[in-house]
């Protein structure tokens, strides 16, 4: 992954770990590269909490807090892609925004965003990205990374399988 790139958080992947206190992970990983911008701000607000979490961020300078300027391009580009009711606000937002300005789609919703994405050459990340770096990084032992894929599964987040363990042994990794 190129680690020049902004990394713009999706409602539903900064809510992934959100959940569960454990915006640690991404605060490690990507501190000062990750940005929120209003529109997924607007969707974090239907869960107080979980806005209060991603606002802590934002005052300790780990998340960037950004606005879409009226009339600019990618202002444009998602009402193209908002009016189209394909999207949510806080994707089409995150997905405009990276196609106009740069930047790397961080997102859950593989369904919704790969195609586009995909067309466009933008890069994606997802919390399966997230953790299999925290892991293969050494920052978390295997059992703590298969706790917190569990808790996240229960929650009904979006993981390609029912544990991480079972995901490294898809990616042929050694367990």
């Amino acid at each position: 992954m190129r680690t020049d790139l902004t990394i713009l958080l999706d409602t539903d992947f900064v809510s992934s770990f959100a959940w569960f206190n454990r915006m640690d992970i991404l605060e490690g990983l990507y501190s000062g590269r990750m940005m929120v911008l209003e529109e997924v701000m607007i969707e974090l607000e239907r869960v107080r909490s979980l806005a209060d979490l991603v606002c802590f961020s934002i005052m300790h300078g780990h998340i960037k807090r950004k606005g879409m300027m009226a009339g600019s391009a990618e202002a444009l580009e998602y009402a193209r892609l908002h009016d189209r009711d394909q999207y949510g606000s806080g994707e089409a937002a995150c997905m405009a925004y990276a196609y106009c300005r740069g930047g790397i789609v961080a997102s859950n919703n593989l369904k919704d965003v790969n195609r586009y994405c995909d067309e466009r050459q933008i890069q994606l990340l997802t919390t399966a990205d997230v953790l299999l770096q925290e892991y293969q990084e050494g920052r978390l032992r295997l059992e703590h990374v298969d706790l917190t894929w569990q808790h996240m599964v229960q929650k009904r987040n979006r993981l390609p399988t029912g544990t991480f363990t079972e995901y490294l042994k898809l990616l042929g990794e050694r367990v």
